[in-house]
C-alpha cells in the first residue's frame, strides 16, 4: 500500500516541477511588474502557460487512481460500494470460472472513458511528455 502513493505522489511533484522551471522567469517578472503579485503571476501567467504539464498530471494520476486495486479492497467493506477494479474480478470470476462476456463487457466500459478523455487532448498531452525533448 505505500507504493502507490510513495510513487505517484513524488513523479507528480517532479514533473510539475520541470514544467514550471521551463516557464522563463521574465514572464513572471513582467507579470510583477504589471502589478500582480507572485501569487497572481503564478495563477495568471505561469498555470496558464503550464497547462500541458498540468494536463499531463491529471490523465497520469487518472488513470492509475481509476485502476487502483489494492485501496478500494482495503478500505470498502459493502460489496455495493466496490470500485470497477474491485466488483469485476470480484463477481465475475469465480474460481476458475470466467464470465468472459461480462468482464470484456466492463473492460470496455471502464477504458471508455480514459480513452475519450485522451482523444480530446492528445496534443497537449504529448506536448506535455516532449516539452523538454528539444530546444
Amino acid at each position: 500500500m505505500l507504493v502507490y502513493p510513495s510513487f505517484t505522489v513524488p513523479f507528480c511533484t517532479w514533473l510539475m516541477m520541470g514544467f514550471f522551471k521551463a516557464v522563463p522567469r521574465d514572464i513572471e517578472e513582467a507579470a510583477m511588474m504589471d502589478g500582480l503579485s507572485r501569487f497572481g503571476a503564478f495563477l495568471k501567467v505561469v498555470v496558464p502557460v503550464s497547462s500541458a504539464g498540468i494536463l499531463t498530471v491529471i490523465i497520469f494520476t487518472l488513470t492509475l487512481v481509476m485502476q487502483e486495486f489494492i485501496y478500494a479492497l482495503t478500505f470498502i467493506t459493502s460489496s455495493s460500494q466496490y470500485t470497477v477494479s474491485v466488483g469485476v474480478p470480484t463477481f465475475l470470476v469465480r474460481g476458475d470460472v470466467y464470465f468472459w462476456g461480462s468482464l470484456m463487457g466492463a473492460c470496455l466500459i471502464v477504458s471508455v472513458p480514459i480513452a475519450v478523455l485522451y482523444n480530446f487532448f492528445v496534443d497537449r498531452f504529448v506536448a506535455g511528455f516532449t516539452v523538454g525533448a528539444i530546444k
